[in-house]
Protein backbone atom coordinates (compact mmCIF):
# COMPACT_ATOMS: atom_id res chain seq x y z
CA UNK A 1 0.00 0.00 0.00
CA UNK A 2 1.51 3.44 1.29
CA UNK A 3 5.32 3.95 2.33
CA UNK A 4 4.52 5.65 6.03
CA UNK A 5 7.10 7.45 8.05
CA UNK A 6 6.30 8.05 11.78
CA UNK A 7 7.72 10.67 13.46
CA UNK A 8 7.70 9.66 17.60
CA UNK A 9 10.02 9.38 20.27
CA UNK A 10 7.82 7.40 22.98
CA UNK A 11 8.59 3.36 22.15
CA UNK A 12 5.01 2.14 23.25
CA UNK A 13 3.06 4.95 20.36
CA UNK A 14 5.60 4.04 17.79
CA UNK A 15 5.24 0.02 18.73
CA UNK A 16 1.32 0.64 18.39
CA UNK A 17 1.12 2.60 15.74
CA UNK A 18 4.01 0.67 13.64
CA UNK A 19 1.46 -2.70 14.51
CA UNK A 20 -1.94 -1.06 13.31
CA UNK A 21 -0.17 0.62 9.66
CA UNK A 22 1.49 -2.79 8.87
CA UNK A 23 -1.73 -5.19 9.68
CA UNK A 24 -3.59 -2.65 7.05
CA UNK A 25 -0.62 -3.35 4.21
CA UNK A 26 1.57 -0.10 4.49
CA UNK A 27 5.11 0.15 4.67
CA UNK A 28 6.42 1.66 7.76
CA UNK A 29 9.43 3.67 8.80
CA UNK A 30 10.48 5.39 11.84
CA UNK A 31 12.46 8.48 12.79
CA UNK A 32 12.72 9.15 16.75
CA UNK A 33 13.02 13.38 16.18
CA UNK A 34 12.50 16.22 13.63
CA UNK A 35 16.15 15.86 12.35
CA UNK A 36 16.46 12.34 11.72
CA UNK A 37 12.80 12.62 10.27
CA UNK A 38 13.68 15.39 7.52
CA UNK A 39 16.72 13.22 6.45
CA UNK A 40 14.45 10.16 6.19
CA UNK A 41 12.20 12.59 4.12
CA UNK A 42 14.64 13.70 1.65
CA UNK A 43 15.97 10.35 0.81
CA UNK A 44 12.93 8.25 1.08
CA UNK A 45 10.19 10.61 -0.14
CA UNK A 46 7.50 8.68 1.97
CA UNK A 47 3.37 8.95 0.51
CA UNK A 48 2.83 10.09 4.02
CA UNK A 49 4.34 11.51 7.18
CA UNK A 50 2.81 11.00 11.03
CA UNK A 51 4.24 13.58 13.02
CA UNK A 52 4.52 14.21 16.31
CA UNK A 53 5.17 17.39 18.19
CA UNK A 54 6.98 17.17 21.25
CA UNK A 55 11.03 15.85 20.17
CA UNK A 56 13.86 16.23 21.12
CA UNK A 57 16.43 17.73 19.23
CA UNK A 58 13.77 19.56 16.49
CA UNK A 59 9.90 19.61 17.70
CA UNK A 60 7.45 18.71 14.89
CA UNK A 61 6.27 22.16 14.19
CA UNK A 62 9.96 23.12 13.19
CA UNK A 63 9.97 19.88 11.54
CA UNK A 64 7.17 20.50 9.58
CA UNK A 65 7.63 24.02 8.53
CA UNK A 66 11.39 23.18 7.37
CA UNK A 67 9.42 20.08 5.44
CA UNK A 68 6.64 22.69 3.20
CA UNK A 69 9.41 25.08 2.29
CA UNK A 70 11.47 22.75 0.68
CA UNK A 71 10.22 22.54 -3.02
CA UNK A 72 11.28 18.78 -3.29
CA UNK A 73 8.84 17.65 0.15
CA UNK A 74 6.07 20.24 0.47
CA UNK A 75 3.66 18.07 -1.48
CA UNK A 76 4.04 14.98 1.33
CA UNK A 77 1.00 14.79 3.17
CA UNK A 78 1.30 15.28 7.28
CA UNK A 79 -1.03 13.83 9.84
CA UNK A 80 0.28 15.59 13.40
CA UNK A 81 -0.35 13.20 15.96
CA UNK A 82 0.13 15.07 19.45
CA UNK A 83 -1.11 14.98 22.86
CA UNK A 84 -0.79 18.48 22.51
CA UNK A 85 -4.52 19.98 21.93
CA UNK A 86 -5.02 23.22 22.40
CA UNK A 87 -6.47 25.20 19.53
CA UNK A 88 -3.27 27.00 19.05
CA UNK A 89 -1.26 23.84 18.35
CA UNK A 90 -3.76 22.94 16.18
CA UNK A 91 -3.88 26.05 13.87
CA UNK A 92 -0.51 26.71 13.87
CA UNK A 93 0.45 22.60 12.54
CA UNK A 94 -2.45 23.54 10.17
CA UNK A 95 -1.24 26.91 8.94
CA UNK A 96 2.33 25.28 8.60
CA UNK A 97 0.81 23.04 6.05
CA UNK A 98 -0.64 20.13 8.19
CA UNK A 99 -2.89 17.73 6.13
CA UNK A 100 -4.73 16.77 9.32
CA UNK A 101 -4.30 16.65 13.38
CA UNK A 102 -5.03 14.28 15.46
CA UNK A 103 -4.65 14.33 19.30
CA UNK A 104 -3.15 11.43 21.24
CA UNK A 105 -4.66 8.94 22.40
CA UNK A 106 -6.75 7.84 19.64
CA UNK A 107 -8.21 4.90 18.11
CA UNK A 108 -6.33 3.08 15.21
CA UNK A 109 -9.04 2.82 13.67
CA UNK A 110 -9.37 6.39 13.55
CA UNK A 111 -5.78 6.39 12.47
CA UNK A 112 -6.15 4.41 9.69
CA UNK A 113 -9.95 6.29 8.46
CA UNK A 114 -7.38 9.68 8.48
CA UNK A 115 -4.86 8.39 6.64
CA UNK A 116 -7.07 6.71 3.99
CA UNK A 117 -8.78 10.25 3.64
CA UNK A 118 -5.60 12.24 3.47
CA UNK A 119 -4.17 9.85 0.56
CA UNK A 120 -7.44 9.80 -1.34
CA UNK A 121 -7.40 13.67 -1.32
CA UNK A 122 -3.52 13.77 -2.60
CA UNK A 123 -4.68 11.37 -5.22
CA UNK A 124 -7.39 14.17 -6.76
Amino acid sequence: MSRILLVEDEKNIVLGVTICLRSAGHEVEVAEDGVDALKKIRHDKPDLVLLDLVMPRLNGLDALKTMKENEETRDIPVIVLSARAQEEDIRRAMDLGADDYMAKPFRPVELLEVIEKVLERKKA
